[in-house]
């Protein structure tokens, strides 16, 4: 089955409402108050259903600037990092050589950090400006990083990189995995990034909210096809079976 445009979820529900056909979704103000809808029902089920289709693998960006070389940033696009890896390999090696790098929470992670001496050779550090305040970083400039943090979910900050390899932390060096943002586009043709079986969820939550706020009378049978659709897809989150505990059980560094 394809998967539905705006302008099909709201042609279908204002077919539901028993109003006038439209050719595009700002045709009337009706349809632009069904689009509206459509919208919100997509960004709460987005929200509450924490869909797997969402997650997907990325590259952090680099800082760009030899003076910070283990300051990295999360994409904008990206609203959680669920973990991080990053090519390890050194002069010697012939083959690439991706490992975890492990998330330490900001407090384990300064405390580390600030044991390092300063005016030890292969001891550097780096300040960054947080709000009015200049902090002082400090960090290993010989060997590949093992840790990172993050002050604020979207600065990341690395314990070392190794200076014989890299100037700095490289993007194409990172392999990340986490969920992307899903930003909903008010035009006919864009299609929301859902399964087939949360289209039927959308389309019916939707229809509920059209209903109630433009007709000022409930559907319940769109009201019952949402709540058989909401025990459904709870039960069948992924595609393809992975062997593995879900990720909404587990541990998500970043930004909700």
């Amino acid at each position: 089955m394809p998967s539905k445009t705006n302008l099909d979820y709201v042609q279908d529900i204002l077919s539901a409402l028993d109003s006038d056909e439209v050719n595009s979704v700002d045709d009337t103000v009706e349809s632009e108050q069904v689009l509206r809808i459509v919208k919100r029902t997509y960004d709460g089920i987005v929200t509450r259903a924490d869909l797997v289709e969402h997650y997907t693998m990325f590259q952090l960006e680099a800082s760009g600037t030899s003076t910070k070389p283990v300051l990295m940033t999360r994409p904008t696009d990206v609203s959680s990092v669920l973990w991080i890896k990053y090519n390890v390999e050194t002069t010697d090696d012939t083959n690439d050589n991706f490992r975890e790098i492990i998330f330490l929470p900001l407090d384990t992670f300064l405390n580390m950090t600030h044991s390092l001496t300063e005016s030890d050779t292969q001891v550097d550090t780096f300040t960054q400006t947080i709000d009015t305040s200049s902090i002082k970083f400090f960090y290993e400039n010989d060997r590949a990083p093992r840790y990172y943090t993050t002050y604020n979910d979207s600065t990341i900050i690395f314990d070392a990189f190794d200076s014989a390899v890299e100037s700095t932390l490289q993007k194409s060096k990172t392999q990340c995995y986490g969920k992307k943002d899903q930003s909903f586009t008010s035009t006919d043709s864009f299609v929301p990034f859902l399964d087939v079986e949360f289209g039927t969820l959308l389309l019916n939550e939707a229809l509920v909210t059209a209903f109630a706020e433009l007709k000022q009378v409930p559907n319940e049978v769109a009201k019952m096809w949402a709540q058989r659709a909401w025990t459904k897809v709870s039960n069948h989150k992924r595609g393809i079976n992975q062997g593995r505990k879900p990720i909404e059980d587990q541990v998500n560094y970043g930004r909700k």
